[in-house]
């Protein structure tokens, strides 16, 4: 017997619960009535939740994350998933690292890996300490306890 249609799940639908968590771009109340209107109406979507002073969207439901971040990107918004974990030892607050100059945005997720299952990245702070202060003063011609080997 054969058959001519397809037996298989949707696309968009997904067998385990997920949170989908996205810094999408967004300057008024407008930008965030889309962005809300657009994540709501995939299928799957349980609940959506914004916050403009981050710009984080977190999206719960059986949702496959591409599909989510396509749809947030098709509002027009420039969007991407969010980059790093919370970690309030690490960063005590994400406002900081949006206002950081090493912080960039990236609409080329497929060539950095964001379509990986797990994503989280700390950022390169600007400055490093390579060698200690006591160091450099210890090979400091003007301290008279430095190395005699100079």
């Amino acid at each position: 017997m054969l058959r001519f249609w397809r037996t298989q799940r949707s696309v968009t639908s997904s067998d385990a619960l997920s949170i989908v968590e996205m810094n999408v771009h967004m300057d008024c109340e407008g930008c965030e009535k889309r962005v809300r209107k657009a994540m709501s109406r995939l299928e799957g979507v349980s609940t959506v939740e914004i916050d403009v002073d981050t710009q984080k969207v977190t999206v719960t439901g059986y949702v496959d994350r591409r599909e989510v971040l396509r749809a947030a990107r098709r509002t027009g918004r420039a969007a991407e998933f969010w980059p790093w974990p919370y970690d309030g030892e690490y960063y005590p607050f994400a406002i900081q690292y949006l206002e950081d100059d090493t912080y960039m945005a990236t609409h080329k997720y497929y060539l950095h890996g964001y379509n990986a299952p797990v994503i989280g990245s700390y950022p390169n702070h600007a400055f490093t300490h390579i060698v200690d202060d006591h160091a450099l003063a210890f090979f400091n011609e003007d301290n008279v306890h430095a190395c005699a080997i100079m």
